[in-house]
């Protein structure tokens, strides 16, 4: 049955008499204890004023006061409030209250003490503080004036620019206020409701001594009362519909039923939801999908579930959040891997993660007939990467031997010390005793002119492998017909062996002496 179907189908109201005096007692007895309470004393009182308490508004989720709202000075009641209020309690009589007349036939066919008479009693407490709070709305005149109360009421802040708390200056417009300031922001449709204003009053009372609107699980028949459920309006409270605990339920109804009003009653008002409240619902999927509420026009709500203007989730309203990072922080692997260091070349770590093909499960292995045996294998097996060849100009890798230094050639400008010492196959070469070309390989003593009495004797010179080999290839003095490579003549001390001959040395590795 569809919200509209239900709104054109309220059931007619009746009076508490036309309960037997069993139910009857128990009912009056209820409202007696929860309007005895603290909560509704001071609720009673500020109806009663006219406005409510500074500090209440702001305890309400979707507060609009800002700064120069008349109401920050209304932080007391006015003279005499409490007082109307006592009064108000000790005199009131329970017979001038209308309920539905399905609830009260549900109420008056269960029998005393069973699951049903509880929720149903419960239920009809909640509409009685509703019931009060829309007579203490309508009652004339109040202890603020209408003129100020109106005045107050409809206080907006003129548009102005914003720079606070670092941020860019922002244009912000007038917020059109709320039409009343005893108010719940999720019941506000007082076009829909029977009594208007008052009634927004009237969940505003709910929430205020209950800790929230109190709703129920209304099944499939849309009159049933299984579960019971609060919807909180304070700002530090959740702002999901949550259910209530079974030890929260017994000692509200422990509560209601009880003969004296002890200061240490069984449960403490308001009941606020706690991390122990993990059954809850968003407030559109609660009505839309659930068929939680009391009334089915108690809420507008859309075809479809809105767009979440949260863009974070806290544990607050989301207690399941903290199951889940509990299971993330506690998460411990079934099989533990060992996980081994190892250093390259370059003594920087290599960290790799090593396991036997043979410790693979049989789930693994029988990837075969797919070739994905071969994969895992060698996901296992890898070995890091070989280091690619430095780029040119590159500086040599950490722990690199010094470059070798480049081997001498023939004709070069510099010149050559030769060695005291003799390999032991050395190559030799012929040192020709004149020649026009600049001197390549001369020892540093040789600066004696070669006609001088002292002049060198042309020597045999063995030659150290590293140098000859390149002799090979330098294309000094290189005579392409003969084949011959010619070398310069080098000056030789007198202690040199007295048998140095002039030597030739070609390319086709013969000897010739002259």
């Amino acid at each position: 049955m569809d919200a509209n179907t239900l709104l054109n189908k309220r059931p007619s109201e009746v009076s508490v008499e036309v309960l037997d005096p069993e139910h009857y007692h128990v009912l009056v007895k209820a409202i007696r204890n929860i309007l005895s309470t603290e909560l509704a004393e001071l609720s009673i009182a500020q109806l009663i004023d006219g406005l409510p308490l500074m500090i209440w508004v702001f305890e309400g989720r979707g507060c609009l006061l800002g700064k120069g709202h008349p109401m920050l000075e209304h932080e007391n009641l006015c003279e005499g409030a409490i007082e109307q209020a006592r009064l108000f309690r000790d005199t009131f009589d329970p017979a001038i209250l209308q309920f539905s007349s399905k609830v009260m036939q549900a109420y008056q066919d269960s029998g005393i003490g069973s699951r049903e008479f509880k929720m149903r009693l419960v239920e009809l407490t909640a509409v009685a503080v509703h019931n009060v709070a829309v007579l203490l709305y309508q009652k004339q005149p109040k202890l603020h004036s209408q003129e100020e109360i109106d005045a107050t009421v409809s206080w907006t802040m003129p548009p102005r620019w914003i720079a606070d708390d670092g941020l860019k200056p922002r244009w912000e417009e007038d917020i059109e206020p709320h039409p009343t300031l005893f108010y719940h922001v999720n019941y506000l449709d007082h076009d829909r409701y029977t009594h208007g204003l008052a009634d927004v009053a009237g969940y505003w009372a709910e929430d205020r001594i209950f800790g929230g609107v109190v709703l129920f699980d209304r099944g499939e028949s849309a009159y049933e009362c299984n579960d019971i459920y609060f919807h909180s309006g304070r700002v530090k409270g959740t702002f999901r519909i949550w259910k209530l605990l079974d030890s929260q339920f017994d000692g509200l109804v422990s509560f209601l039923m009880s003969d004296d009003v002890t200061p240490r009653p069984p449960i403490s008002f308001p009941i606020l939801a706690s991390r122990d409240n993990g059954h809850r619902h968003d407030p559109w999927d609660a009505i839309a999908l659930h068929n939680i509420y009391r009334d089915p026009w108690e809420r507008k709500f859309p075809d479809t579930k809105p767009e979440e203007w949260r863009n974070v989730r806290s544990i607050g309203d989301y207690p399941e959040l903290r199951d889940a990072f509990n299971e993330i922080t506690n998460y411990k692997p079934e099989e533990p891997f060992n996980v081994t260091l190892d250093y390259d070349k370059n003594g920087l770590p290599i960290v790799s993660k090593r396991v036997r093909v043979s410790e693979l499960s049989d789930d693994d292995m029988s990837q075969a007939s797919s070739g994905k045996r071969r994969k895992i294998e060698d996901e296992f097996r890898k070995t890091p990467p070989p280091h690619s060849p430095p780029l040119l100009d590159s500086p040599p890798p950490l722990g690199s031997p010094p470059p070798l230094s480049s081997p001498p050639r023939l004709h070069s400008p510099e010149s050559l010390e030769l060695l005291s010492s003799v390999d032991e196959n050395p190559r030799e070469t012929l040192l020709p005793q004149t020649s026009t070309q600049s001197p390549v390989a001369t020892s540093p003593r040789s600066s004696r002119p070669p006609n001088s009495p002292n002049s060198p004797k042309q020597a045999k010179v063995s030659l150290p492998e590293s140098i000859s080999h390149h002799a090979e290839h330098v294309p000094g003095n290189l005579d392409i017909g003969s084949k011959e490579i010619v070398t310069e003549p080098v000056s030789v001390d007198s202690d040199c062996p007295e048998n140095i001959k002039e030597s030739r040395f070609t390319t086709g590795g013969t000897r010739s002496e002259e």
